[in-house]
């Protein structure tokens, strides 16, 4: 199962967010967007050799990822290339769990984590919970202006954005045109022949941000109207896209796509609907970290252009750094404006929109 799309299990999630006893206050961090300039809101940390020694000495950090296993092992081992002292240990899970399981854990006060990274509406919980504590990445991707994090919190690792996939052989033989947007698919020739996904809030709400409630809230209307599957994860509904049952989905992250339809280019297409949900993937150091040096080194690196080529290499993921090529027919700001979705929106706000997508897509 691919990590969480948009805010899964929301009120699970939220029912375990509070003030958990840590040393950062509930909504620790303040407010304001990340200045970027790469000092860390809290005592200076260590740099250059002096880091690397002390990461050495601890000689581990445990990492709370929705990357996929395959993804960690090939990343650690690259990490370790250079840096063959410090073990790298991962627990991997969905941003949603592992958001609900880090504050279990700092409530408890049983610190085992020392990095969590996931989708920025989840480290939004955690930073409001007080599970997180600040540090900036000195050579990091420059966060999107829209992504409204305190000081110290805003170190992206990656770019999620939701794109329409379909199979190309399942269109051809059943005569359908290739959808080009969002609203191609409401049309009758499409009823029942895509999937979508009643939980994909950051989806929803990059609508909003784009072009307002009441047409965001009509569009998804309109999609439920035309009898969509609801898909379990974004790697799922592109695997049924493979398979060609359904024929499309608007429920795919577009680096997925991208990697699949150069493997499988007869059964897997795809098109970034204009503008473009687009999403910030965050990468921050827990409360009470064990492992803090060794956790500030593996962040340093991952986010600095050898770690940011592992991650596009390895997993195709989109980076925000200048110096990083891009995969052209995935993420291209000129040619499809992003259409970022929005962190920092408030529990009502979040609920309202999953509610909204249930209601629209008839599955309440």
């Amino acid at each position: 199962m691919s990590r969480a799309r948009g805010i899964r299990r929301v009120s699970a999630v939220m029912a375990v967010v509070g003030c958990v006893g840590v040393a950062a206050a509930c909504g620790a961090g303040g407010s304001g967007s990340d200045a970027g300039d790469g000092a860390a809101a809290s005592s200076a940390p260590l740099t250059g050799q002096a880091l690397v020694d002390a990461a050495t000495k601890e000689g581990s950090l445990t990492w709370y990822t929705s990357y996929t296993d395959t993804e960690t092992n090939a990343l650690i081992k690259v990490f370790n290339k250079a840096y063959p002292g410090i073990k790298v240990v991962t627990q991997q899970g969905t941003a949603s769990d592992l958001t609900a399981r880090l504050n279990v854990e700092q409530k408890a006060r049983t610190f085992k984590a020392d990095l969590v990274q996931g989708d920025a509406s989840y480290i939004q919980l955690l930073l409001k919970s007080g599970a997180l504590q600040p540090y900036t990445v000195p050579d990091r991707p420059t966060p999107p202006q829209s992504l409204k994090m305190p000081s110290g919190y805003a170190n992206v690792d990656a770019v999620l954005t939701t794109v329409i996939a379909y199979n190309p052989a399942v269109l051809k033989k059943d005569g359908l045109t290739a959808p080009t947007s969002l609203e191609d698919l409401t049309k009758p020739q499409w009823k029942g022949k895509f999937s979508a996904d009643d939980t994909a809030v950051n989806w929803y709400e990059s609508l909003v941000g784009s072009i307002g409630a009441d047409k965001a809230k009509s569009l998804a209307t309109a999609l439920g109207a035309n009898k969509p599957m609801m898909s379990e994860s974004h790697t799922e509904a592109l695997t049924q896209v493979q398979s060609g049952e359904p024929a499309a989905s608007i429920a795919v992250y577009g680096y997925l796509a991208a990697k699949f339809a150069k493997q499988t280019p007869d059964a897997v297409a795809f098109v970034n609907p204009n503008p473009l949900p687009s999403s910030p993937d965050l990468i921050d150091m827990v409360a009470h970290a064990p492992h803090p040096a060794a956790a500030q080194l593996f962040m340093d690196w991952l986010l600095s252009k050898a770690g940011q080529t592992a991650i596009r290499d390895i997993s195709g993921r989109i980076s925000l750094r200048d110096d990083i090529a891009k995969e052209g027919d995935a993420w291209n700001p000129a040619k499809w404006k992003p259409a970022w979705s929005n962190p920092s929106a408030d529990t009502a706000t979040i609920n309202g929109y999953q509610a909204d997508l249930k209601e629209a897509f008839g599955s309440e």
